[in-house]
């Protein structure tokens, strides 16, 4: 079972993010480098946005682990999201709301480097015989 939903919901989010600079002004610099200020006039509609990939991104770490069966990212990738909105909406904190985007985001990079290292070394193990 292949899934992607954690790295297209994680990716996903600090891209909205970054286009989003009354909601997180730290991901702005970021988002106008990619051109993303022009979508400032959609902000309603794109934190929408990133609240429903954030909510993917959890579903697909979940998803994630039943595959990969490491409890570390699970904790990283889904603790992110949960701790994205808590930091939006228990603790009104920018900082734990960021905290939770970086944890989702180095759980989904961190799987797919491990995906890829896998990969390689069937490749390698199958091109030996």
């Amino acid at each position: 079972m292949k899934t992607n939903l954690d790295k297209v919901g994680s990716f996903g989010s600090i891209l909205t993010a970054a286009a989003c600079p009354g909601c997180f002004p730290h991901l702005a610099a970021l988002g106008a480098l990619f051109g993303l200020g022009a979508l400032g006039s959609y902000e309603s509609q794109i934190f929408l946005a990133t609240k429903v990939l954030v909510a993917l991104a959890i579903a697909g770490h979940v998803l994630a682990y039943r595959v990969h069966r490491r409890v570390l990212l699970l904790i990283l990738g889904a603790g992110g999201g949960a701790l994205f909105f808590l930091g939006m909406y228990l603790f009104h904190s920018e900082l734990t709301t960021y905290a939770g985007l970086i944890a989702m985001l180095l759980a989904s990079a961190t799987d797919l480097v491990l995906k890829v290292r896998a990969s390689r070394r069937l490749a390698i193990g199958t091109q030996a015989k």
